[in-house]
């Protein structure tokens, strides 16, 4: 593959060779998980952190804490680092009361196995889950590689259960109710989502199921219109499995990819039967937080032009990527139609010259649209790619049987338990062996000079998501397409102008174009919260996704330094559920009086 990116040697994997011991066959998982973990909840009891570091960790572990013991997401390696944390923070959080829940052998390779044990723990205000991934050392013991930390509740606030149904036999004023409760006629929420999509409606969501007062913002007239909006053909790149919304999975009727209009439709239905409170056609006029009330003030203005001033403890930004709809010189100029990607439709195009600037997901299914309908079209690609198809890649990377073998909680508890970069080389690994799976389709893209990449380090779409937002695709045909000449690449020349006809190249190329497509994925997503916040509040937030030093995503999920009660939710499905429920958790804390002190991350 050419454009690779540079790279820093990656850690390395607790393979066979590299621990100088092999498991024995079929391990009893249950037992070795039992002893491993009362060893290390009597040291935890005694606070004795220097054994639990020699005698329970490998000599190169991970611990991560999601806000358990941190309130924060954070990412310690090695002995020494993990060793620090535990000693600033044992005492201060009152972590204890550690109990074995499950133990299951899980090989990861050839050369590679654990054995994955889950557990349960309080603090002095939570309860928490845990999961270590034990292996086997050459002096007979298990040891832990990873260990991670969830916030999982607070302790006397618990979500909300079939016991706490409104046991009212006449609900016969359910409406006027629901009508009264919409307009917050008589006091204000607690927390306001902005944005209404898929990210806002699960934090409603996980709002409400923790008892507190909710109320989203949304611009749409509609639940789901910013799907319904985009091109035709789009649909879930992400197998069904992965995407459940949290308390209401799709029903196993439905394909492993739904279309967008499917997903549109859901998320309307999501709302209603959640009874979430939503305000459509409104949106969020400023935002100013008042440090002597410590509350936001946030001025509304509704459909009907009204305007509305809400005094709410907490603002919760939810407004996703934000896509670039890049300006290119002499645009204005163009005597056909110049268009972005989130509000193109192919209809009509028989015949048109199309260019689509651009070649990640948005762009190959909108060319793969325009050539359905009969249009000459060329994919201008500025940059390499990492693609991967569908059949061959997300489903031998996202298997249904690893995501559908236990309760939801548990598979994700599991997932996200793994340090973004312990992760590193086994992504790396799992690349190259769809890479020989797609390896016909990458050659005939290479072939026609589309210029392809792995990933970040070789590590795949996995990483590209992670630190870019994008910079990859997940082939749903067009690539054949490509290959078979019936979409036209132009790649590795930057646009120079357009013209009135059409776009002029760096190497003085011309094409001539009736449309053209702005597909030049995501921009800062800092931009429209700023416009809220303003410059002086604006200029606090940090960087919003990639990657900070720990390997830990930028600026989202938790309160940032400067920026009291205010929350940025960002993410696809899989991220939303997880971790609107961490945000939420952080919320009910401060409501409640029992948000502790934050052991904060690098910025950097």
């Amino acid at each position: 593959m050419s454009d690779a990116f540079p790279a820093p040697a990656p850690p390395s994997l607790p393979t066979f060779a590299n621990l100088g011991a092999s498991p024995p066959k079929d391990p009893d998982a249950q037992a070795i998980g039992r002893d491993w973990l009362t060893s290390f909840a009597a040291a935890i009891d005694s606070r004795d952190v220097n054994g639990l570091v020699s005698s329970s960790l490998l000599t190169d572990p991970w611990w991560r804490d999601v806000f358990a013991l941190t309130w924060d997401l954070r990412t310690f390696y090695g002995r020494a680092k993990v060793e620090t944390f535990l000693n600033d923070r044992l005492a201060e959080t009152g972590f204890g009361n550690v109990a074995f829940a499950n133990a299951v052998y899980q090989p990861a390779g050839v050369d590679l196995a654990w054995i994955l044990v889950q557990f349960s723990f309080e603090t002095t205000v939570a309860i928490g889950k845990g999961v270590a991934r034990l292996v086997y050392c050459p002096d007979d013991t298990w040891r832990a590689v990873t260990i991670s930390t969830h916030l999982d509740g607070l302790k006397g606030h618990p979500e909300l259960t079939s016991a706490d149904r409104d046991s009212r036999f006449n609900q016969g004023d359910w409406a006027e109710r629901r009508k009264k409760e919409l307009e917050f006629a008589d006091k204000d929420p607690e927390v306001l989502v902005i944005g209404g999509g898929q990210t806002g409606l699960q934090t409603a969501a996980r709002l409400k199921h923790h008892k507190i007062s909710h109320l989203i913002i949304e611009k749409s007239a509609r639940i789901g219109d910013n799907w319904r909006a985009r091109y035709d053909s789009l649909t879930l790149h992400d197998p069904i499995w992965c995407d459940h919304l949290a308390y209401l999975p799709f029903p196993v009727s439905w394909p492993i990819f739904p279309s967008a209009k499917q997903l549109a439709d859901w998320l309307e239905l999501y709302a209603q039967a959640l009874e979430l409170n939503v305000w459509f056609s409104s949106e969020a006029v400023s935002a100013v937080h008042n440090k002597n009330t410590n509350k936001w003030d946030v001025i509304i203005r509704r459909g009907d032009g009204s305007e509305r001033t809400m005094h709410v403890d907490h603002v919760v930004f939810a407004l996703g990527f934000l896509f670039k709809k890049t300006v290119f010189p002499g645009q204005d100029k163009f005597q056909g139609q110049i268009v972005h990607s989130s509000e193109f439709k192919a209809k009509g195009l028989e015949g048109k010259k199309v260019i689509i600037v651009g070649a990640c997901s948005s762009a190959h299914d909108i060319a793969s649209d325009c050539e359905d309908e009969g249009a000459d079209v060329t994919m201008v690609q500025r940059s390499s790619t990492c693609v991967m198809s569908i059949e061959k890649g997300v489903l031998t990377a996202m298997p249904r049987a690893v995501w559908e073998k236990g309760t939801l909680d548990e598979v994700d508890n599991n997932w996200v338990s793994i340090p973004s970069h312990f992760t590193k080389p086994i992504s790396q690994r799992v690349t190259a062996y769809i890479r020989g799976l797609d390896k016909d389709l990458l050659d005939g893209l290479d072939k026609v000079g589309y210029r392809l990449n792995d990933g970040p380090d070789g590590t795949g779409v996995a990483y590209s998501f992670t630190d870019r937002g994008g910079g990859y695709h997940i082939d749903t045909g067009a690539c054949q397409k490509i290959i078979d000449g019936k979409i036209k690449v132009k790649s590795g020349f930057e646009i120079d102008r357009i013209t009135e006809t059409g776009v002029v190249f760096k190497d003085g190329s011309e094409l001539p174009a009736d449309v053209v497509v702005i597909a030049t994925g995501f921009d800062d997503a800092r931009a429209p919260i700023r416009k809220l916040v303003g410059d002086d509040v604006g200029a606090k937030i940090p960087p919003l996704w990639g990657l900070n030093e720990e390997r830990e995503p930028r600026g989202v999920w938790r309160e940032n330094e400067g920026l009291p009660n205010m929350w940025i939710m960002m993410g696809n499905i899989f991220f939303s559920r997880y971790f609107s429920k961490s945000v939420t958790l952080q919320i009910k804390a401060k409501q409640e009086g029992l948000y502790g002190t934050r052991y904060t991350a690098p910025e950097s």
